[in-house]
């Protein structure tokens, strides 16, 4: 049996075309940050840099920082993006050029009114939210938020407090009652504090009384 099949020399070519074409169509971005002087991690055909991920996005960022410095380049797949961490550089690009050259952002599939979030709309839409949500944000506007924030914040601390020590009284119970007694009890009144507890205990001669 042959390992290699006996095709025409035409079947050949149209074979090795289809596979050039496919390599190039998967790799014809990769060579952008290359030409502009950025330095990254090799991507491979089609996956990019994606491998790299296996430990963490975490991990991955920090070890790039570590070996290219405050900038880098890697592609998600065959998309190419531009890792800034240089405080004067975002601010430029977040802040000062925002409606000039930064107006999108990495595309995301969205539907129905989802489509105008400010996170997700694009070019001249974008400005327009952009512009309408702005007076609302002003440094003046921030300051009176942050005492409302607060209060509703400590609330909210507050009753985490409250919950958290009834769930510890309870759980602080239920094991001096288990030990002292051969009695297992439901283990959702530690999730549920204000659930009755029933405890039912057998006595020697065999009868049961309850609580």
């Amino acid at each position: 049996m042959d390992l290699i099949p006996s095709f025409s020399t035409g079947t050949w070519i149209l074979l090795a075309t289809s596979l050039v074409l496919l390599y190039l169509y998967g790799t014809y971005t990769h060579g952008l940050f290359k030409k502009l002087g950025i330095p990254g991690p090799t991507p491979l055909p089609f996956v990019g840099t994606a491998l790299a991920y296996r430990k963490g996005f975490g991990t991955f960022d920090m070890d790039c920082f570590k070996k290219y410095g405050n900038m880098w380049g890697f592609y998600d797949g065959r998309q190419p993006v531009l890792a800034i961490t240089d405080p004067d550089m975002i601010k430029a690009i977040l802040v000062k050029e925002c409606y000039s050259v930064f107006t999108n952002r990495r595309s995301f599939p969205a539907v129905g009114f989802m489509k105008s979030a400010i996170s997700v709309a694009e070019d001249e839409t974008w400005k327009r939210i952009r512009t309408l949500l702005s007076p609302t944000f002003t440094s003046g506007k921030l300051k009176e938020m942050f005492p409302i924030i607060g209060q509703y914040a400590d609330g909210l601390v507050s009753n985490m407090k409250i919950a958290l020590v009834r769930v510890l009284q309870n759980f602080s119970f239920k094991p001096c009652k288990e030990t002292q007694i051969p009695v297992e009890l439901d283990f959702q009144g530690i999730i549920q504090p204000k659930k009755p507890i029933v405890l039912k205990a057998e006595l020697r001669d065999g009868t049961v009384s309850g609580a």
